[in-house]
């Protein structure tokens, strides 16, 4: 004997209802993963923030319906970010990445790879230092998708490899000592 379908299957929309709450579950956990590398971005660039008027983010309520476009925004402006600071990149983040995790070319080293860059402009437009050369060998910055949860999944390791990666706090290292070296008069 079969009956109508469960609650949770009923279609409204394209979209059931548990897909679209799983959805926002995973979206959630997307925005808050990415918050370190997204709150590191703004405290150097914080005009990548995009203002917004507090009806569309007011509500409780509101708000949990709009986590997908919160993370959206979230991903842009960690974008801006980066593109805002590319002159601040030094072209020897690949090259010390190697030194600590080899020679690798595949999407794990990509990430960290991103990740260092990251940490490394962040650095240098901490100290107002732009670098004259453009990326150097072998850093590819990773093709961005229209799709959001690809995107997402994406910073979400680069976030990751941010904040926990032995080969970002070399990175950091390294840029703050060729500063320092800069800094001081010869």
């Amino acid at each position: 004997m079969t009956g109508p379908p469960a609650p949770a299957a009923r279609r409204t929309g394209a979209v059931t209802r548990w897909e679209d709450w799983g959805g926002r579950v995973r979206a959630r956990r997307a925005h808050r993963r990415i918050g370190p590398l997204w709150s590191a971005m703004r405290s150097v660039v914080p005009e990548i923030e995009l203002v917004t008027q507090d009806e569309h983010f007011g509500r409780a309520r509101k708000r949990r319906r709009d986590i997908r476009f919160a993370l959206y925004r979230r991903i842009i402006e960690i974008r801006d970010g980066q593109l805002s600071l590319r002159s601040h990149l030094h072209p020897q983040v690949p090259l010390w990445v190697e030194e600590v995790i080899g020679p690798a070319r595949d999407e794990e080293f990509a990430v960290v790879v991103e990740a260092a860059a990251i940490a490394a402009v962040l650095e240098a437009a901490r100290a107002r230092h732009h670098f004259p050369a453009g990326p150097g060998e072998g850093f590819v910055p990773h093709p961005l998708v229209a799709e959001l949860r690809e995107e997402a999944a994406w910073l979400v390791r680069v976030a990751a490899a941010y904040t926990g990666s032995p080969a970002v706090a070399h990175v950091r290292r390294r840029v703050r000592e060729e500063l320092a070296r800069a800094a001081v008069p010869h």
